[in-house]
């Protein structure tokens, strides 16, 4: 378990950017010292800012190496600037490739312009991020299924949207809505929509932190079940 959470530490950055034309806040728990979650990023000289979030079958060394491999396929695929369609479709096939289509990952990824305000995105059988705006909220469900089960995806669609003033954009793995308070209720993705129709207006970091407050007052002295891990985009 130590390999793998020594292993696991040097795939996540340890820093991601807070700038004027966007910020990203994180919240990482892995809950055996070594999860199967995974967030990165990527800024290009151009303007544009890619980030993602994913989700790994399995745990321990074996997830921490999968991730390994990921990672590297990650940032090598997307630095060829290739369109969103082709770079999923590719980072699908080195997945099914290590696998065989024995283990999959959930995958979020999208990519900002700021010249332009426009967002593009996938999302490959990921809970449906959140984004919020100034009339409410948004799931961001267009893309396709999970990563590395088969070696072709039979359907493939890149989301597109112009983002409002103020946008904000939270993403997380599953272990965020399997938390459970004392009474065995969880915290469903309705609690959550509800949350974060109120933080139109916040920083990146102003909404993880609020979150974690709700989160704890929640759970009260229940443990995490799983890895909670939360990427949020302002």
């Amino acid at each position: 378990m130590d390999l793998g959470a020594k292993v696991q530490k040097m795939l996540i950055p340890e820093r991601f950017p807070m700038r004027e034309e966007y910020e990203i806040s994180t919240i990482y728990q892995p809950k055996l010292g070594v999860g199967g979650d995974y967030i990165d990023f990527k800024e290009f000289d151009d303007g544009k800012l890619v980030f993602c979030i994913g989700d790994f079958t399995g745990k321990g060394v074996s997830a921490a190496l999968l991730m390994a491999n990921f990672q590297a396929n990650f940032h090598t695929l997307i630095t060829k600037r290739s369109s969103l369609y082709d770079f999923v479709s590719d980072i699908n096939k080195a997945v099914y490739k290590i696998t065989n289509g024995e283990r999959f990952v959930t995958f979020f990824v999208a990519e900002y312009d700021i010249e332009t305000n426009e967002l593009s995105y996938v999302n490959a059988g990921h809970p449906p991020p959140v984004l919020v705006h100034e009339n409410g909220i948004k799931l961001l469900t267009e893309g396709t299924l999970v990563l590395g089960s088969i070696d072709e995806l039979p359907t493939l669609e890149v989301g597109k949207l112009e983002l409002p003033s103020q946008a904000l954009i939270l993403t997380y793995t599953d272990g965020l809505t399997d938390l459970q308070n004392i009474a065995g209720e969880t915290y469903e993705e309705e609690i959550l929509y509800r949350f974060m129709r109120r933080q139109h207006g916040r920083s990146a970091k102003a909404v993880n932190d609020a979150l974690l407050r709700e989160l704890n007052d929640f759970r009260q002295n229940n443990e995490f079940p799983d890895d909670l891990t939360v990427l949020t985009c302002r």
